[in-house]
């Protein structure tokens, strides 16, 4: 690839989005409709699906919407899943009672909703379905990934259309997360530096993380924005796209135009009231439209008891009905396919449920 020439002619481009999708935080803070609470009728129904699952003994890695059978959600389903694809990109459900449920429980709802929403990617290289958000004593600099640890996130999409967090249980203190509209960001940066517009549209090379498919490089090529067929898109990390300029001398080099693109991108995300913040209280899922919003949290202080420290259940979901996506992105989602697209696969990846990690 080219790190020089846009994947997409400047001419195409859509010069500023519009719509529900595109906002500001302080002006969405005190919105109720972002939070949706589970009504009684509502968690019996998952109950019930999740019982009827579980009695059947077959593993978690292999329910289907079948097996999870649903009679009255569908629909609330398909309007949070309308919200998250079309409308403002993120939805937080509250109210679970998960306390009163064994994990065995908790991860069938969890996953059974995922799979009426789309199908289910693997989060890591070794094929976890369900993944683990807690702080497990890594370094992000010896190659961990962010969620492995208590330290701060920097703002970052991941390599699915939808991605889930369940929390099981909260910090002692931190931990809040922040999301922010990378639509509204699209417009502050046409709006501040359209010199930059062509750099955007570059691809940057991305550090994988050792979790390399088979035949391919250490690092992934992809634009900072993408527009295709109607639809604007972000995919960023700036770590792990310094982290590539210094772990592999033959990764294209940033041009001094792309590292100016990530200096306003991050003025942009730290100016007060841009990004929405909010905390997870146990229960409670949010859900984020990668293709539209960045998403962060805080550091975190842990509890001293290992049981009562800060652990939330991820999800990567493709649905079906997904916008599509140019085909360069393959090299890092394993294809463009909606509902068959996303998640990490490397040689020897083999999907599973471990509810003990």
């Amino acid at each position: 690839m080219n790190s020089i020439s846009p994947f997409t002619p400047v001419s195409d481009i859509p010069f500023s989005v519009e719509g529900s999708c595109a906002w500001i935080g302080s002006q969405i803070q005190d919105d109720p409709r972002w939070i949706v609470r589970w009504n009684s009728e509502q968690i019996t129904e998952l109950e019930a699906a999740a019982d009827h699952f579980l009695s059947l003994g077959i593993p978690l890695e292999n329910i289907t919407p079948e097996l999870f059978p649903l009679t009255q959600l569908p629909s609330f389903i398909d309007q949070t899943l309308n919200e998250l694809l079309f409308g403002r990109g993120f939805v937080m459900l509250r109210g679970l009672p998960i306390e009163n449920w064994p994990i065995e429980k908790i991860a069938a709802i969890y996953m059974g909703l995922g799979r009426h929403m789309g199908s289910l990617r693997s989060s890591n290289g070794k094929g976890h379905l369900l993944g683990h958000v807690r702080d497990q004593g890594a370094k992000v600099e010896a190659g961990a990934r962010f969620y492995q640890t208590n330290k701060k996130l920097d703002y970052h999409t991941d390599s699915a259309d939808i991605v889930g967090l369940l929390c099981l249980k909260k910090a002692k203190e931190g931990g809040e997360s922040f999301i922010a509209s990378s639509m509204m960001l699209y417009n502050k940066m046409i709006e501040r530096r359209p010199d930059l517009i062509s750099a955007m549209f570059t691809p940057y090379p991305t550090d994988r993380r050792g979790e390399v498919p088979e035949g391919l490089d250490p690092w992934f090529e992809i634009p900072i924005f993408n527009w295709y067929q109607g639809y604007l898109s972000c995919v960023y990390l700036r770590r792990y796209i310094e982290d590539a300029q210094e772990r592999f001398p033959h990764a294209p080099r940033l041009s001094q135009q792309q590292i100016e693109v990530m200096d306003e991108i991050d003025a942009i995300l730290q100016e007060p009231g841009f990004a929405l913040q909010m905390a997870f209280e146990p229960g409670d899922i949010q859900l984020l439209h990668n293709h539209q919003i960045l998403h962060s949290r805080n550091d975190f202080e842990n509890w001293p008891d290992p049981k009562q420290q800060r652990h939330l259940l991820r999800l990567w979901v493709a649905p079906q009905s997904a916008r599509p996506l140019p085909n360069y992105f393959a090299s890092r989602w394993g294809g463009v396919i909606p509902g068959d697209r996303g998640g990490i696969i490397v040689p020897g990846t083999k999907y599973l449920v471990e509810l003990n990690v």
